[in-house]
């Protein structure tokens, strides 16, 4: 598989989060007693997940936006502890995330240092227009590194610096995707490889005469049968205005299309996520009233030591891997056309990293349709903590050290009307290509052809 994509530390500092009062760990009782906790924990938290209405999330983020987190590093934290868990888990995701065998370990609230030339190549001259687009930015660095909550466009500032984060870009990643339904039935597995070069640069292009082009990728994939060799290319814009440039390619059809704009809000090749759920929001800016909602403590699976495992009673979640309290934005955002398959949509941004570490999106009847979480792994902890390997291609993790960035080793999307939920894994190493082969191979003539 080598062939069809180009292959070629600082310490971390404990972050402290608010403190509150200890509690030691509890581990599972074993068969027995692990009944008695179903009839007392399970039932109770199903009655308080049948409201997923926007206005139940909205609800459970004022009241629990103030409480201390009670957990000590290194704690496993069991279905006994759920009413600690509560406040520090989305509501929306209490259903699937809640259930007799889980095991939620929490690591110590870390630091993460940025790639030691973060905002230093930056140009200067940019600015928010009146409907929040970010016009004559090239990267480089975070465009808002303070932003006051006061600020009437807090949101939308943390959205750019959410997309223009280091590790967004310069990657080789293999994938696997497997799509369950209910009690963990397996009825799709995909393979894929994705690479992206990031052509804005800050003060210069990768590529000369591409300037204007933030980045650009390809993915293949090579399962299920009836698309092994389906391929897409995709350039977006610094303009926030531009629509992105899409094709798609079809060994059947054997000619590429162009992907609408409009296919941006379709679920992706039958998986559970639309275009638009891209990193917790991927379409544009000014199609959205967005809103600043504060701050709030989240657990989430920031730094995880390796690929987290699928539990839960459908397979649906994140099982037996490590979590940490996150300090998060919290975005609202309505889309403003009626056509538009959300209602509402919230975002939980790392206020340190500006990832997006939970999403939740709503229907137009603002009852709940899809969530979903990140699963990152910072690339400086690959020097004691290697990740799994695909089973399909082997990659070199060593290549990730030195590059102070996280990297995306997967998600999980659950579409709680079907009800389905897709799962993934990216085993995903640091990339950087030359112009001239960047300008080669990221072209319209070079996926048709599948030239190397």
């Amino acid at each position: 598989m080598e062939g069809v994509f180009m292959m070629e530390a600082q310490p971390m500092q404990e972050k402290q989060p608010p403190r509150g009062r200890l509690t030691s760990c509890i581990w599972p009782p074993l068969l027995t007693a692990t009944v008695l906790l179903v009839g007392l924990y399970i039932a109770p938290l199903a009655r308080a997940a049948e409201d997923q209405s926007y206005q139940a999330v909205r609800n459970w983020l004022e009241q629990y936006r103030a409480v201390p987190p009670s957990f000590q590093p290194g704690e496993h934290l069991t279905i006994k502890d759920v009413d600690r868990l509560r406040p520090f888990i989305p509501q929306p995701a209490w259903e699937f995330y809640f259930y007799p065998d889980m095991d939620i370990e929490v690591a110590a609230t870390g630091t993460y240092p940025p790639p030691a030339d973060w905002g230093k190549n930056m140009a200067s001259g940019y600015y928010l227009d009146e409907q929040g687009a970010l016009i004559g930015f090239n990267g480089g660095g975070f465009p808002f590194p303070d932003i006051k909550p006061e600020d009437p466009q807090a949101a939308v500032k943390v959205f750019w610096n959410l997309y223009w984060h280091p590790g967004h870009s310069d990657y080789f990643m293999p994938m696997v995707a497997w799509g369950r339904g209910e009690g963990g039935r397996l009825d799709r597995e995909f393979e894929f490889v994705s690479t992206a070069a990031e052509y804005a640069k800050g003060d210069h292009c990768l590529v000369p005469g591409y300037e204007g082009v933030k980045n650009k990728s390809i993915m293949e994939f090579r399962s299920p049968r009836d698309l092994a060799g389906t391929r897409t290319l995709q350039i977006e814009y610094t303009d926030p205005y531009k629509e992105n440039d899409s094709w798609l390619y079809s060994p059947v059809q054997r000619k590429p299309r162009r992907v609408l704009s409009s296919e941006r809000t379709s679920e992706t090749q039958g998986m559970d996520f639309i275009r638009e759920d891209s990193m917790g929001f991927g379409g544009k800016v000014h199609e959205q009233n967005w809103a600043y909602l504060g701050k709030k403590w989240i657990l989430a699976t920031v730094n995880v030591p390796t690929h987290p495992e699928a539990g839960g009673p459908h397979l649906w979640v994140p099982h037996k891997t490590r979590w940490e309290l996150r300090e998060c934005h919290v975005l609202e955002l309505v889309p403003k056309s009626a056509s538009h398959p959300y209602g509402h949509k919230l975002i939980f941004v790392d206020a340190e990293i500006f990832w997006t570490l939970w999403m939740t999106a709503y229907d137009r009847q603002d009852q709940l349709l899809r969530l979903g979480q990140d699963f990152l792994k910072y690339s400086e902890s690959y020097a004691t903590e290697e990740a799994k390997q695909a089973p399909y291609v082997q990659v070199d993790y060593s290549r990730n050290l030195g590059e102070h960035v996280f990297l995306h080793v997967g998600n999980n999307v659950i579409n709680v009307q079907k009800p389905h939920a897709t799962f993934t894994h990216c085993y995903v190493v640091r990339q950087e290509v030359s112009s001239g082969r960047a300008k080669q191979f990221y072209s319209v003539r070079n996926m048709v052809s599948g030239r190397r």
